[in-house]
């Protein structure tokens, strides 16, 4: 008899059938015994009645190798739905410690630091596993629409001679005998990769020594970065993040619909077109309605981008909302400054439920301008880690820009997490490098 798996119970009842996994629950009501078995298609329920099969669990603790024989019979008084009769078990390879976790219970109950302390075991819990499936199962659609899309998938190297993004939240490397730093993006490397390709997308790890410890922050993140060349305008950019992001959440609903309703997630509202506000008009809208004055503040603060997530759901029927016309005097040396309003970058943030999920901005493509902006934010572009980045600018670059987009903020909101943490296999942050 062949192995198969929890999920293919359904379709083979009232046959024998043979099943391995780990043993989540054990249920010992004296005259009969439950037991769940897990494995990668989900549970089963096994019925044991035999004294001599019930005996064999003596001793064994959750987690135990087990292999399953019996027959797969219908049972609408199960949560499951089925279950294995006159069930026969192997112990393939026994347990014997105690979990330092239950994840028998279908709900997971406990606190944040155990739930990462104990990662190892918590992520077993089906509540747990369950959203990084539905993670898989986003960035496979991600892919799939850059690849339908003609971009290109490349992979930036992460050890770097100069920090992209400047500023202070950037980790310092020792390597061999000088400084080199982890990177804070691929924004360089896909730039350049632009002058190769025209459209270039990369998923992968950026760091960011960003001392909070918040809900919204980790030091190590997931991120898709992507960037396309021969756009018209800053336009171009808002309209292929608006239809990615739709298309993305419709085609993970429509094949992980019974995992995000199993983790109670609610489909986000999406109209055809994201509602936008400028950070002037966003500023002047929270201080009419909430009282706050955040005019002098050239970035939208937390609290700023939960108001508007809410309003934009109340007012304008859409979870999602852009935030546009960022001050030209907080641009990074790569933005592109407005042609029509020399005040204000051609930059933008979408929000996601309470949160930036994106940053997207067109960016400057002629070399002499670029040298001078990057002279103007202090920098020296004769370092050597700008040479081959400019490069690319000098040697002919289209007009071109793109987005860098965090996965797990995307997924933690998809799904309704406290926590972005939570969309984390592995969180690290300020105090966590382990497990």
């Amino acid at each position: 008899m062949e192995r198969i798996l929890t999920s293919a119970v359904k379709s083979n009842l009232g046959k024998g059938v043979m099943l391995e996994g780990w043993l989540h629950a054990v249920r010992d009501l004296g005259s009969v015994c439950f037991l769940i078995l897990r494995d990668r298609g989900g549970l089963a329920q096994v019925v044991l009645t035999d004294g001599n099969e019930v005996a064999k669990l003596n001793n064994l603790y959750t987690g135990t190798i087990i292999e399953v024989r019996g027959i797969a019979m219908a049972n609408e008084k199960s949560r499951i739905g089925f279950e294995i009769q006159d069930a026969k078990i192997e112990i393939l390879k026994p347990v014997k410690y105690p979990s330092p976790v239950d994840i028998s219970k279908s709900e997971l109950h406990v606190e944040q630091d155990t739930l990462f302390d104990e990662r190892v075991i918590t992520l077993r819990h089906p509540s747990q596993s369950a959203i990084f499936r539905v993670a898989a199962i986003v960035e496979k659609n991600m892919r799939k629409y850059f690849d339908n899309n003609e971009f290109v998938q490349i992979n930036s190297p992460k050890i770097i001679a100069f920090p992209t993004e400047g500023g202070s939240e950037v980790f310092e490397v020792q390597y061999f005998d000088r400084k080199v730093y982890l990177a804070q993006s691929p924004q360089f490397y896909k730039q350049i990769m632009v002058g190769v390709f025209e459209r270039v997308y990369e998923i992968g790890r950026a760091y960011r020594a960003e001392k909070s410890n918040t809900s919204r922050h980790v030091s190590e993140i997931l991120m898709l970065d992507a960037e396309m060349g021969f756009i018209d305008s800053f336009e171009d950019i808002i309209n292929f993040l608006q239809d990615f992001v739709i298309d993305v959440i419709n085609a993970t609903w429509a094949e992980a619909e019974v995992i995000l309703t199993e983790l109670k997630a609610e489909k986000p509202l999406i109209p055809n077109r994201f509602p936008r506000i400028s950070v002037k008009d966003l500023h002047e809208l929270v201080k009419k309605e909430i009282g706050k004055d955040f005019t002098a503040e050239r970035d939208v603060s937390p609290e700023e981008e939960r108001f508007i997530c809410e309003y934009s759901k109340k007012n304008w029927n859409s979870d999602f909302v852009y935030v546009l016309e960022f001050p030209w005097s907080d641009a990074k040396f790569y933005h592109h400054q407005n042609r029509q309003n020399s005040e204000v970058t051609d930059r933008g943030d979408l929000l996601f439920r309470g949160i930036e999920i994106t940053t997207l901005t067109q960016r400057e493509v002629e070399y002499e301008k670029l040298i001078q902006q990057i002279k103007d934010k202090k920098f020296d572009p004769e370092h050597p880690g700008l040479k081959n980045y400019l490069d690319a600018f000098k040697y002919g670059m289209p007009d071109e820009g793109g987005f860098g987009f965090g996965i797990g903020r995307f997924v933690s909101k998809i799904i309704g997490l406290n926590n972005v943490k939570e969309a984390e296999l592995f969180p690290r942050d300020v105090q966590r490098v382990t497990p």
